[in-house]
């Protein structure tokens, strides 16, 4: 057991589809008597008076954790990358992963983190949680009750312009109620089944994040100058500073100000701004884990984070040992061969991660398509069969991914206890005869001069695909051999190749054929489900019916097609579920349904990807899952690292 505690036992029952949902208290085992350690690194700034002493820093119950080979040594620079300044999710997958809960190594079990202990009323309206006694801000002062109650309601106030997922959720509204410093519950109006998932994942963050001190200064509510301070800075207004001071937004922001609070294993020292070559962690001296001995965590000192804008500068970077640990942006398919051959040249080693995602590439037609002619070829399914035979997988697969893979459609992954294999194999058989037949039964009988298929208006089908080949170059090279193999039953393919912005502007406006995109949801089935229905605004495929269930964009959305709603009204009662086993079946009847409906069309099942770490780099798992809402390689413990 990677954490000392004791929580109800859930095995089998894993977290990445089904909430923890505890109707009794989380029991922890008090921490071991131990001499509390501290970084030599503090050492004088504690003799100095400018910290109190380490076990006047640490809650009176630390988090214990087991590291995952060895008590590691103190000491050392985290060098890394970050490509841009929009690259947020790096810093989310490093330093970020602090919320009130937490996943375990394994992503099986929601376990505890700031609260360490939770109660959930029967029918899963209720949460009481209780935070750890004595935690600290990392300047200091005390993180309480209040600070989450701050945080839901700045978030919730319709004023301020940053979200904040299930604090401000129309369809189910939530209060919070401070019972003490240590102790708070959330009402929710409905069932909210999936709570503990959601605040384990990356998205939990937010909650955890606004101190009541400092950010409150920014809040009328709080602080009557607040607008005025706003406009004296330059604002428009006081949401705008406070979304600059205290929020997580698309850009440095938070990380550009230094003198905002965290409670995560280090904070920032050289600021993200827009003119940054590269930004810098140092340990915060109050985090409240400690290892099996009493060390305080993190061990490694500090993280150096070059800022880039340019791939090909954070590869030479890897190869020549200059990067202790990453596996974003350069970890491609098409660096494997070159990452392989420089290891020990660049003093380094590949581990393994496991994907997430299902399939390699997901083709999403446009099934609201403004053009009726293609709205209704779309979604015929005959349509979306005829086009999955047409493709020649193995060709693809052998190809760009080195013959690493295996034809599947966006489906759960092998791993996954959802997983089918009649879902994720159907229609993945390479028959042009057979997809000629099914483009017929679509109605698609006659051709043109050149030889693509007309549609009863007598224009030929040709379908322009969005992609963003500088997200992931291999989706233009599968897009070209699916092109030509398309061409040989009668369908026109163009390759849109375009920039990320443009990408996600065209989504509601419905001006767009189709676009690709990887196969999310492949372990995370329950709380990703963009490609198994109409779930959310990543559902490129129906974006007009999921903006209809989820009350967004009323002037594009559109009652979905009846299957589905019904799949809409699946998930509504799976949300509103507290019974693991019952959330389990209403998946399983979401994911037959689109099973049957086949909406979209896959590729190839994602290999296994793989990290770069620096040989010293130890306490390093050599297999890792990875996923976004479990943010790899957060929950494996950066802060038990350490350098050899």
């Amino acid at each position: 057991m990677t954490y000392l505690f004791n929580p109800r036992s859930r095995r089998g029952v894993h977290a990445f589809r089904l909430a923890a949902v505890m109707t009794t208290a989380v029991a922890l085992i008090a921490a071991p008597a131990y001499a509390q350690q501290q970084a030599p690194m503090l050492d004088a700034l504690v003799e100095d008076g400018t910290l109190p002493p380490v076990e006047e820093r640490l809650p009176d119950n630390p988090l214990v954790v087991e590291p995952v080979d060895n008590v590691g040594e103190y000491g050392g620079t985290w060098r890394s990358a970050l490509r841009g300044t929009g690259d947020n999710a790096w810093i989310a997958r490093t330093v970020m992963y602090d919320g009130l809960v937490r996943y375990n190594r394994a992503w099986d079990e929601v376990i505890p983190n700031l609260a360490e202990s939770w109660e959930v009323n029967d029918d899963a309206t209720q949460y009481t949680f209780h935070l750890r006694e004595g935690l600290k801000w990392s300047d200091g002062t005390p993180f309480t009750s209040a600070d989450i109650a701050f945080a839901v309601e700045l978030v919730q106030d319709p004023d301020y312009p940053v979200g904040g997922t299930f604090m401000t959720d129309p369809g189910n509204p939530m209060t919070v109620e401070v019972v003490d410093e240590t102790t708070f519950t959330f009402t929710f109006e409905n069932p909210k089944g999936l709570l503990l998932d959601e605040l384990a994942s990356v998205n939990g963050s937010t909650l955890v994040s606004l101190q009541k001190a400092y950010c409150s200064q920014f809040y009328p509510p709080y602080n009557p100058e607040a607008e005025q301070m706003a406009a004296d800075e330059g604002y428009e207004g006081w949401a705008f500073m406070m979304e600059d001071k205290c929020a997580w937004g698309q850009e440095t922001q938070r990380w550009a100000n230094l003198d905002l609070p965290f409670m995560n294993a280090w904070v920032v020292t050289e600021p993200w701004t827009g003119t940054a070559s590269r930004v810098v962690f140092e340990r915060n001296p109050y985090y409240w884990k400690v290892d099996t001995e009493g060390n305080q965590l993190p061990y490694i000192d500090r993280l150096e984070m070059r800022v880039s804008e340019s791939t090909e500068e954070i590869t030479l970077m890897a190869l020549n040992g200059e990067i202790d640990f990453t596996d974003r942006h350069i970890a491609t398919v098409a660096n494997r061969p070159i990452f392989f051959d420089g290891q020990e040249a660049g003093d380094y080693r590949l581990g393994t991660e496991v994907q997430s995602r299902s399939t390699s590439l997901v083709l999403q037609l446009n099934l609201n398509h403004p053009d009726p002619e293609m709205n209704a070829l779309f979604n015929n399914r005959d349509f979306r069969i005829g086009l999955s035979h047409a493709l020649n997988r193995q060709e693809i697969i052998d190809a760009v991914f080195t013959s690493q893979g295996e034809p599947f459609q966006p489906a759960p992954r092998p791993e996954s206890q959802f997983y089918d294999e009649e879902m994720a194999k159907q229609y993945t058989e390479y028959d042009p005869e057979l997809a000629v037949q099914h483009l017929e039964a679509a109605g698609l009988t006659e051709t043109n001069g050149q030889g693509i298929r007309l549609m009863s208006n007598g224009e030929p089908v040709s379908i322009a695909v969005d992609v963003i080949s500088a997200l992931q170059p291999e989706w233009l090279d599968i897009l070209e051999l699916m092109q030509l193999q398309l061409a040989e039953v009668g369908i026109d393919m163009e390759i849109n190749n375009i920039d990320r912005t443009l990408f996600y502007d065209k989504r509601p406006s419905l001006d767009f054929d189709a676009q690709v995109w990887a196969g999310d949801g492949g372990l995370d089935v329950v709380q990703e489900p963009r490609y198994y229905f109409p779930a959310n605004a990543e559902s490129v495929w129906a974006f007009a019916w999921q903006a209809w269930y989820n009350g967004t964009d009323p002037e594009i959305a559109e009652e979905p097609a009846e299957w589905a709603r019904e799949q809409m009204e699946l998930y509504d009662q799976l949300k509103a579920s507290g019974d693991p086993a019952e959330q389990e079946r209403l998946m399983v009847e979401i994911l037959d349904i689109a099973k049957e409906q086949f909406p979209l069309v896959g590729v190839s099942l994602v290999p296994n990807g793989y990290y770069i770490a620096k040989n010293n780099l130890r306490n390093v798992p050599d297999e890792m899952k990875q996923a976004w809402l479990f943010p790899t390689p957060a929950p494996y413990d950066p802060f038990q690292w350490y350098f050899e």
